[in-house]
């Protein structure tokens, strides 16, 4: 989910300064060209590296104790990966478009190429954080594990968390601020926590069943 995986390395020569990422791959020291040296992307570069490194651990960490209980994945059903390897076809344009919502004016290659190396000449660093928020966020909900997972308050919290990451403190909160809509004069009411939760917990118990059990819309 960290478009780099490395430590970032500042390379200087007569045309100015650039960024790299250097990574250990067995006994061979790699480093990879990331862009233009900017104060922005070096410490977008410096979180990630630490993010990175705390991830790997807690992954570790996670995968140990899952052994040690005999966990094992089980396996979806055929339908549901056709549904999610229609998902991932269509992830580049479905960020895209919701870029766009955001106030992001990338074009459709330079989202592209954010979404594939991280970063592109000429978008800003907010921008680029912004795209690949939302990368995450659909890589997030296309994994196996949380596609067998029961949507619930929490899980949804998360992925607004993925979506806001390194722009809101509380990006994983319901929101207590005034907002506006783009092309509206509607402002939607501040929410309240306790009835989202009563609201998102009366649609997990209906009986209503709009999506199929495999991912296939129902009619009706």
């Amino acid at each position: 989910m960290i478009p780099y995986d490395g430590s970032p390395e500042i390379k200087k020569n007569e045309s100015g300064k650039y960024l790299y990422v250097r990574k250990r791959i067995g006994s061979r020291l790699t480093s990879s060209y990331v862009g233009i040296y900017t104060d922005d992307l070096y410490k977008i570069l410096i979180r990630d590296s630490k993010e990175l490194r705390k991830l790997k651990k807690n992954i570790r960490s996670i995968d140990k104790k899952l052994a040690e209980l005999g966990y094992k994945s089980s396996e979806l059903d055929p339908r549901v990966i056709l549904n999610i390897d229609f998902a991932k076809s269509n992830m580049k344009s479905n960020i895209y478009d919701q870029a766009v919502l955001e106030g992001v004016a990338t074009s459709f290659p330079q989202t592209e190429n954010i979404i594939d190396s991280g970063i592109v000449n000429g978008v800003s660093s907010n921008d680029i954080q912004k795209i690949l928020n939302l990368k995450h966020s659909w890589e997030f909900i296309l994994d196996k594990d949380v596609i067998q997972s029961k949507s619930d308050y929490y899980l949804l919290c998360h992925i607004a968390k993925l979506v806001n990451e390194g722009f809101f403190t509380n990006g994983g909160k319901i929101r207590g601020i005034p907002v506006s809509i783009g092309g509206s004069s509607y402002k939607p009411p501040i929410p309240i926590e306790s009835i989202v939760k009563e609201k998102i917990l009366s649609i997990l118990n209906s009986k209503k069943q709009g999506i199929a059990k495999f991912g296939i819309a129902k009619s009706g």
